[in-house]
Order: C-alpha cells, then sequence, then structure tokens
C-alpha cells in the first residue's frame, strides 16, 4: 500500500475525490487518515518538525511513536486533490502517545481534523483487533445512512440485519454487522470513546444523524464498507418510497450466502427478526 510517500498521496487524493463525487463530503464534511509505514520515512521527501508538541487530551501508548497522513481541520476533501501540502498534513505521536506534532503539510494553517481524537481511538483499538493490518480511517456524511437514523428506531442489531436484508454484499463486506452510536457531539471524547468500544467487534460504526466512520487495511477496504452499506440504506429507502418493502432476503437466504462464503457472522443478529 505505502511503499512511498507519492503513492500514499495518490491514495488519499483519490479517496477524497471518491468521496466527494458521491456527495459524501458537503462543504468542509468527512475526514481521512492513514496510519503510515515506517518505510515512507526513507523517501525522498523531507519530513521536519513544524510545530511544538500538541497535547491530545487522551492517551494513546499503542500508538506512540506512530505516524498519521490527516486531513485538514476546516478543509474541504474536493480541494486536497488541487493542493495537498495545504489540506492535509503528517502527524507525529510522542513517545508517550500523549502529544503529536505536524511533520508535513497543513501550509495554509489550521491542523488535523477536529475529529483527531476519533481517528485516533479507532486506530488504536483496530491496530490490536487486526495485529497491526488496519491503517485507514474514513469518515464521511453519506446522505442515505443518516437519513435511515432520522427515518427509524435503531440499534446495532437493526441496522445491521436491515442493511444485510436489502443488499447480498452486505453480509459479506461486514458479517460481523454495523454498530450504531447514539447521538453525541461531533469532535468529543465521548463520541471518540463510544466508536472505539463499537470497533473492537466491528469495522463500521454510523453516527446518528451524523454519519458513518469505517476501517480497513487501506483505504480502498475502508471505503468500500461504506460505498456498500451506502447501497443497502439507498435500496430500502427507494423501496419505501415506491410503496413499501414487500421482499427482502430472508434468513435463510442469508444462511446459505454465509454458507458458501465461508462467514462468520454475528448470529444473534443473524437469527433475529425485524
Amino acid at each position: 500500500m505505502q511503499n512511498s510517500f507519492p503513492n500514499c498521496l495518490s491514495e488519499i487524493i483519490k479517496t477524497s475525490r471518491d468521496i466527494w463525487s458521491k456527495g459524501w463530503a458537503e462543504a468542509n464534511a468527512g475526514n481521512i487518515s492513514v496510519r503510515l509505514d515506517p518505510e515512507i520515512f526513507q523517501t525522498e521527501v523531507a519530513f521536519e518538525q513544524r510545530s511544538d508538541w500538541i497535547a491530545l487530551g487522551m492517551d494513546f501508548p499503542v500508538l506512540a511513536g506512530e505516524c498519521f497522513l490527516v486531513s485538514g481541520r476546516g478543509k474541504y476533501l474536493r480541494n486536497i486533490e488541487l493542493s495537498p501540502e495545504k489540506n492535509i498534513g503528517v502527524i507525529e505521536l510522542d513517545n508517550s502517545g500523549r502529544k503529536y506534532r505536524v511533520l508535513w503539510g497543513y501550509e495554509s494553517g489550521g491542523g488535523p481534523t477536529s475529529e483527531l481524537l476519533a481517528h485516533l481511538k479507532a486506530h488504536a483499538i483496530r491496530k490490536k483487533v487486526s495485529k497491526g493490518v488496519e491503517r485507514a480511517v474514513i469518515h464521511v456524511h453519506s446522505p442515505n445512512l443518516i437519513t435511515l437514523t432520522y427515518a427509524l428506531d435503531l440499534d446495532t442489531p437493526r441496522i445491521s440485519k436491515l442493511l444485510w436484508e436489502m443488499h447480498a454484499e452486505c453480509i459479506v463486506m461486514f458479517p460481523e454487522g454495523v454498530e450504531f452510536v447514539l447521538w453525541m457531539l461531533p469532535g468529543s471524547s465521548e463520541l471518540a470513546d463510544a466508536t472505539a468500544k463499537g470497533l473492537q467487534r466491528r469495522r463500521i460504526a454510523v453516527w446518528q444523524f451524523h454519519g458513518v466512520v469505517a476501517t480497513g487495511r487501506n483505504l480502498d477496504a475502508a471505503f468500500g464498507l461504506i460505498d456498500v452499506a451506502e447501497k443497502a440504506a439507498e435500496n430500502y429507502l427507494k423501496t419505501m418510497a415506491g410503496g413499501g418493502v414487500k421482499n427482502k432476503l430472508t434468513t435463510q437466504q442469508l444462511q446459505a450466502i454465509v454458507k458458501h462464503f465461508n462467514l462468520k457472522p454475528d448470529t444473534s443478529i443473524l437469527n433475529m427478526e425485524i
């Protein structure tokens, strides 16, 4: 994924362009972060201290010494392609995981996204769970998933089963289900904590009235989770607008998919009726 810094930049540029084209990032909405491979720093790009150490307000010992490519606070994702060095940056955590400093980027001022705590919490838990494999976190405002949170009374089992039933790809992409997080103040430590708790078991979380967070081994993997979930939510909303859901994937059909692809779903969700 990250054999050079230019390649990593190309990936985040492509992802930000895709997010914008999907309509998932109005104005300065949405943010992206990637935990960088150490080999990145052996490239020709000059990384140097560009800020003092800044307290995070939380401790991230599992991320101590790690570096991240992170979209900028208040920046438009659609502008990353036009000027990466102004709209994204590289940050480094200190040896305690309590502070960070800027090594590259944010040339127009500012710093990393206001959702940095949620990103770092997600990175920390998924680094542990995946044994270091997962390196990407994406947060967007995908409209159909957000609309579901206004239209329906949801929790983790209900939204997971609904999405599985409305698109056969969903149980393949996220057999563990989708975490549902009740509304909390954006950028808050409470939202970061609640999201991290859910990501211990799942790779995608829907924030009520707000958006969605997904993690993956790379940006394509995280983006794909959101794309499939968003399509299922769109299927549901269009079906309801067209007269209501008269047919959907049954539990037996979902079980057949599980068997065929040798999946390990959350059976408590699979066997429930909604």
